[in-house]
């Protein structure tokens, strides 16, 4: 049995806030219900998940059917690291708050999928691959040399070993939204490997895993519903379409 640790804390511009009627990300209601109780819901459904971990403002915990409420940290890389720290047993599924197709069945394939020595899986996807889900639903994709990918925001981690790595998971956090940050993180080679469009998905998994001293995977086939995130208005616009079986 292991622990499940979401992330609340997003927030929403002025113009969204005004017509949502908040500016937590994961308390907005698309298709009936709030982001953060559609990850709950399908957290509950995975059978090997006992606990839920809930880090966010105090706008969301009346919405947060979770086992532990954490009240947010200044910054999202804080409320990182207290989800993590707050996360008990061997792995731990981190889930962010804003997928609004996230499914149990999903989550309990991504657990199925995931290496049981990896200290973090991040489930990646071809431009390809998502779209054939979720056809303009993503206007920018992450170009390397072996293809253009986008990430989901669902993983498997092992909390423990990377807060043994806490400024390097920081910072990663941090750059998460820009691939040359991410690679000057990883070192020179990978950043001059990047400026030559020359980097590869198996580069970034092995700097990565000599940087924490364990695996580090790039999973391939989990689905795609898990990269499918809420931003900005034309994707909240989406996702209620679609919610709405109506061609977005």
């Amino acid at each position: 049995m292991i622990d499940a640790v979401i992330t609340a804390g997003g927030r929403l511009p002025p113009d969204l806030a005004g017509r949502f009627g908040t500016d937590v990300k994961a308390c907005v209601s698309i298709g009936g219900s709030t982001m953060l109780a559609r990850t709950i819901e399908a957290l509950r459904g995975v059978h090997e998940v006992a606990r839920i971990v809930v880090v966010g403002p105090e706008a969301a915990r009346g919405m947060a059917d979770a086992d532990e409420f954490i009240l947010e940290r200044a910054t999202g890389e804080e409320n990182l690291l207290a989800a993590l720290r707050a996360a008990s047993g061997d792995r731990t599924v981190f889930c962010a708050s804003d997928m609004p197709f996230v499914s149990t069945r999903a989550l309990a394939d991504l657990l199925e999928r995931a290496p049981a020595d990896a200290c973090a899986v991040y489930p990646i996807f071809t431009r390809d691959e998502f779209e054939r889900e979720y056809p303009k639903g993503r206007s920018s994709f992450a170009t390397l040399a072996d293809g253009a990918w986008t990430g989901a925001s669902a993983f498997v981690v092992r909390a423990a070993a990377l807060l043994h790595s806490e400024r390097i998971v920081t910072r990663a956090f941090g750059a998460r939204k820009n691939l040359s940050a991410l690679a000057a993180l990883f070192g020179p080679m990978l950043t001059i490997a990047y400026l030559r469009g020359a980097l590869r998905v198996a580069d970034i998994e092995a700097r990565a895993s000599a940087l924490f001293g364990a695996p580090v995977v790039a999973l391939r086939g989990a689905d795609p519903a898990l990269a499918l995130d809420c931003d900005d208005a034309a994707d909240f616009d989406y996702a209620e379409a679609l919610l709405a079986r109506t061609p977005p």
